[in-house]
């Protein structure tokens, strides 16, 4: 059974270029600088996407206090402002997590571990938009749309804010960290 080799041509290393192999402090050295490059933008951007619900519920503050002109616009006011302070809740302290492979942790440990908070403050304030989005609809109904629009807007910053908690999910390191004594090198 013959079987044929190719052969690379020799090539003089370049001065310039980095080595492709690291060693072990260069490789927990990268594993850490990618952990901190991480974590300052997530914190970042959860600063900064944190404006959105405040200044929603800072709006509605005020259409409580002062512009509203009876007990149902104080109402939607009121359920409003707090739907938006529950989604900068979420976006600011609930923990960011990972994405989880199968097979990893069971399921009932990981429900274990969060506390009622965790557990139903999402699930609770999407309630509450869902409630005001109806309202969003009888108000379309009755040709009502600065109404409409007031009421659909905590739905809209709730959608926003979970879909930049899932953009914000930290760095899986784990194959990195698994990997990095494989590859030594110099």
């Amino acid at each position: 059974m013959a079987t044929s080799r190719l052969r690379k041509t020799f090539a003089y290393p370049d001065s310039d270029s980095e080595p492709s192999d690291l060693d072990e402090e260069h490789q927990e050295q990268l594993i850490n600088t990618l952990q901190a490059e991480d974590l300052t933008r997530t914190t970042l951007y959860r600063n900064l996407f944190s404006a959105i619900p405040a200044i929603g519920a800072l709006f509605f503050l005020y259409t409580l206090l002062f512009s509203s002109r009876n007990a149902q616009e104080r109402l939607l006011a009121l359920l409003s402002a707090s739907s938006l302070c529950c989604t900068a809740y979420i976006l600011l302290y609930m923990p960011l997590e990972a994405s989880r492979r199968k097979g990893k942790v069971a399921m009932y440990k990981v429900e274990a571990a969060r506390g009622p908070v965790e557990a139903y403050l999402v699930y609770l304030n999407a309630a509450l938009a869902g409630l005001l989005s109806l309202a969003c609809v009888v108000s379309l109904r009755k040709v009502d749309y600065e109404g409409a629009w007031r009421q659909a807007l905590p739905a809209v910053i709730l959608g926003l804010t979970l879909f930049v908690r899932q953009q914000l999910a930290p760095l899986d390191l784990e194959e990195l960290q698994k990997a990095k004594y494989d590859y030594k090198g110099a």
